[in-house]
């Protein structure tokens, strides 16, 4: 082992490159070291490579390079669990317990601690929030990444399936893709990684408007900033409060500034934390697609972000979140106003235009198909997505439970509304101290002014205060189901639409079972699964 945490027995393609070492010191910054190229060759070795290459090979590899795109993906997994008493076992105690049956199930092949490689290239740790994390390898086209991340899903569910077997005393572990707790008001993100070339300054420009409308892909859940229900296209989008900063593990900026310095020949990651995991292959697809080729387009020297710049971007960005209709209209820099579907058809208008005379990526023609189908399905309206986008499959189910309990999805905003009133009054007489909702069952005199103002509008929408029991009930309820949506197993309701047949999410060709066992060929990545494999099946377990 080097000072770099990498065994010393990897070929020297490997280890020359710090940056392979990755997820850095700390986990925090794990998974940092997939996007970026090998390290600058020498003076001797150019000199080299120039005898052994024409200068018509040169010219072919850099016009090679600029048609492909190295990308990846992260999930960070919610993991809980029970004894045989029905008793919570200790988040701590269960993720060492969980990480020390991954190295004795899938092998270690380093003396790392937190976490290993796998012979698919990818990354298996234990982040800093105490969430077992997944890092796809190097990958080249968005299909590729989306094979890679739900080979992630299917390596933890086995992982707890096979723990389950090797411990039957526990009652029971959950693992989960969702990634908010509602309770706690507290969430963990979904990490995209590009690598490109262009002046990180240029950057934020040209990509703000397109994440901050990016969010009609969202996972879809509730504002954790409604003391009732608020649904919400993307529930990360509210605890976004800043446009860009360095720092995305504290602060939650929409853009990530951070130019962490992995590369020596000029290359850049960007990082996107601005989002939640998606359970849909198309959502994925387009998730990744869409913004690698807007990134292909700077990269070229296009502004796509030129006409559509946002006067405010998080203002904008929460308005679009709240609007499942997308009539919502956001201030451009022009002064003209748009919906968060113009401004993305603005993007893939851009993208269509140049798809022939700029050598964008060969799947580039295929997302923007795709892309722009979609598009046109939510011009239609929500029903048009309901299987196919998270956030809409999402909106379906939270609708006919309601209805179930016989409550309308349209008394949401009534209570939301009402609610929300009475929660301000609270802290303006009570700044420490938390609202709930048993204040306004129990009338308690701090609210009952406001609460009489209050009831004619309550009334007028078919209501009255003695349904609030009945509504927080079924909130909690719909909460639980959020939370299930996205479990891994049999009971995970997104698993069992699926199941089903009652989605239509899928994308033709996309093999999960061989990216479970195998890299990708066409980047660095095969090389480390290779190594990795010959070190896990040589006794180094």
């Amino acid at each position: 082992m080097n000072d770099t945490g990498i065994p010393s027995t990897l070929p020297q393609e490997l280890r020359q490159n710090r940056t392979l070492a990755g997820p850095g010191s700390s986990s925090a910054k794990q998974a940092t070291h997939f996007w970026m190229r090998p390290t600058k060759p020498s003076s001797r070795h150019c000199r080299e490579m120039r005898e052994r290459f024409s200068c018509r090979t040169v010219r072919w590899a850099v016009s090679s390079a600029l048609m492909h795109m190295v990308m990846g993906g992260e999930t960070e997994y919610a993991i809980s669990a029970r004894d045989g008493q029905g008793k919570v076992i200790d988040q701590v105690t269960l993720l060492t317990r969980f990480l020390d049956h991954a190295k004795r199930t899938l092998g270690q092949t380093s003396t790392a601690d937190r976490g290993r490689f796998l012979p698919n290239g990818g990354l298996l740790y234990l982040d800093s929030g105490l969430h077992m994390e997944w890092a796809t390898p190097e990958c080249t086209s968005p299909y590729d990444v989306v094979r890679f991340l739900a080979a992630g899903d299917r390596i933890i569910a086995d992982l707890a399936t096979s723990m389950m077997r090797r411990w039957p005393e526990m009652g029971g572990i959950f693992c989960s893709r969702s990634n908010v707790d509602y309770l706690s008001k507290t969430l963990w993100a979904a990490h995209e990684s590009y690598m490109h070339e262009i002046a990180p300054a240029a950057l934020p420009a040209e990509l703000i408007p397109f994440l901050a409308s990016r969010v009609l892909l969202g996972a879809g859940g509730w504002d954790y900033r409604s003391p009732a229900l608020r649904f919400t296209l993307s529930p990360r989008a509210h605890f976004i409060t800043q446009v860009s900063d360095r720092d995305s593990q504290y602060m939650r900026p929409l853009f990530h500034t951070k130019d962490e310095a992995l590369s020596r020949t000029g290359s850049h990651r960007l990082h996107v934390a601005c989002s939640e995991t998606l359970c849909s292959e198309t959502a994925n697809i387009l998730r990744f697609g869409t913004t690698a080729l807007v990134l292909a387009l700077v990269e070229r020297g296009v502004r796509p972000g030129r006409d559509v710049g946002l006067v405010s971007p998080v203002g904008a960005l929460h308005r679009f979140a709240l609007d499942p209709d997308f009539r919502a209209r956001a201030v451009i820099a022009n002064r003209r106003r748009l919906t968060a579907l113009e401004i993305q058809r603005h993007y893939l208008s851009c993208a269509e235009s140049h798809l022939h005379d700029l050598q964008l990526p060969d799947w580039a023609e295929r997302v923007c198909a795709l892309w722009r189908t979609t598009l046109d399905e939510l011009e239609q309206g929500p029903s048009r997505v309901e299987a196919t986008l998270d956030w809409a499959i999402k909106r379906r189910l939270f609708i006919r439970r309601l209805a179930s309990r016989g409550i309308e999805w349209a008394t949401l905003r009534t209570w939301d509304t009402a609610l929300t009133r009475l929660e301000h009054v609270w802290h303006a007489a009570n700044s420490d101290e938390p609202f709930e909702i048993r204040l306004v069952l129990e009338n308690h005199p701090t609210l009952t002014a406001e609460i009489h103002r209050l009831t004619p509008f309550v009334e007028c929408q078919g209501l009255s205060w003695s349904h609030l029991p009945e509504f927080m009930s079924a909130r909690d309820e719909l909460f639980e189901m959020d939370a299930r949506f996205g479990a891994l197993d049999a009971r995970g309701l997104f698993n069992i639409l699926d199941a089903s047949g009652a989605l239509r999410h899928r994308v033709p060709g996309l093999d999960v079972s061989a990216a479970v066992e195998s890299p990708p060929q066409d980047t660095r990545a095969r090389i480390r699964g290779e190594v990795v494999r010959r070190l896990s099946g040589a006794g180094t377990k």
